[in-house]
């Protein structure tokens, strides 16, 4: 319960960012809210290693950037799809793998979030666990970068949840 409580403090100001209400009820809406995210997701076994935790902060932030990344070059792609109808579009479905055996669903849950909130592609089904089926708006240009971004995506989820190299 400690490991959660402190880790619902670093949410709770990033809460307060995100309300751009810097007061201390705020805090404490978002720290209850933070702890019920964290006590929900099964996270009472988290330890905290303070020295992996420079490494997790920074794979967080670079994934959030590769994330922020992918919706903006999406968001323009799918974009110009739609407004010039002599671009191609050819929708389609792709197998992307999910995970290692060894890995929780926690982390192909992120990563089918990391596919589903770029525009033009959506995980629609999961098979087994270990492999996801994703739509494609343009299944060529989505083939061929999937596995690479996948590769990318876990291996920065592995380090944020302190299981990387």
């Amino acid at each position: 319960m400690i490991a959660i409580a402190v880790l619902a403090a670093p949410m709770a100001l990033v809460w307060m960012l995100l309300t751009s209400s810097l007061t201390f009820d705020s805090f404490i809406v978002g720290f209850l809210i933070g702890f019920a995210i964290l006590y929900l997701m099964k996270t009472e076994n988290t330890r905290i290693d303070v020295r992996r935790l420079p490494d997790q902060t920074l794979a967080f932030v670079v994934y959030m950037l590769t994330l922020i990344r992918d919706i903006w070059k999406s968001t323009i792609d799918v974009t110009r799809r739609v407004l010039d109808p002599d671009l191609p579009m050819n929708p389609g479905m792709i197998t992307v793998p999910t995970q290692d055996a060894s890995e929780s669903d926690v982390t192909a849950a992120f990563s089918a979030h990391g596919i589903t909130i770029t525009p033009g592609e959506l995980v629609v089904d999961f098979d087994g666990g270990h492999t996801m089926y994703v739509h494609c708006l343009d299944m060529d240009a989505s083939a061929g970068s999937a596995h690479q971004a996948q590769t990318k995506r876990l291996a920065l989820l592995r380090r944020i949840q302190g299981k990387g190299d």
